[in-house]
């Protein structure tokens, strides 16, 4: 019995052969997936990835690629950039480097504190929220009282 069973194993394994199955529905859009990629199952015996060649449409709108446009070092937007940094160093002393910042809110500029300090700060400036943006108000008073409970149990004063 033995040996009958090793027989018709070696005739069932004989017969198997890996194959990658991949199916193929109906109901799904055809795409472009994995661009440039071969599976190594039906790859060419070149080494550069090759389009399929259902895909004849796609090669042709590969040579439309967008018009170059060449990067521009000294815009206006960038000519200026970074000219106050080092005011402070080399200049004569009459304009203090807070007053240059621009880019951020007038209650803000100069401000050295912690993240509860700033953001109790922030409540007063923004009261009106109460009102306009509750959310935003109910956010910044849930995050006051979260400092506020933080640095009073876990840090040390």
């Amino acid at each position: 019995m033995n040996n009958f069973c090793k027989h018709i194993l070696n005739i069932v394994s004989s017969n198997v052969t890996q194959v990658r199955h991949i199916r193929e529905t109906p109901w799904k859009k055809e795409y472009l997936r994995r661009y440039g990629f071969k599976e190594p199952f039906f790859q060419r015996p070149d080494t550069l990835p090759r389009i399929p060649e259902d895909h004849k449409k796609l090669k042709v709108a590969l040579r439309h690629l967008p018009e170059y446009k060449p990067y521009k070092a000294w815009s206006d937007k960038r000519k200026y950039f970074g000219q106050n940094d080092y005011i402070d160093i080399l200049g004569d002393g009459s304009i203090h480097p807070v007053k240059l910042l621009t880019n951020m809110p007038p209650w803000l500029r100069g401000f050295q504190g912690n993240e509860f300090q700033m953001l109790l700060l922030k409540q007063v400036h923004y009261s009106h929220w109460r009102w306009t943006k509750p959310t935003k108000w109910q956010h910044l008073n849930k995050r006051i009282m979260f400092l506020y409970r933080f640095l009073n149990r876990k840090t040390k004063t």
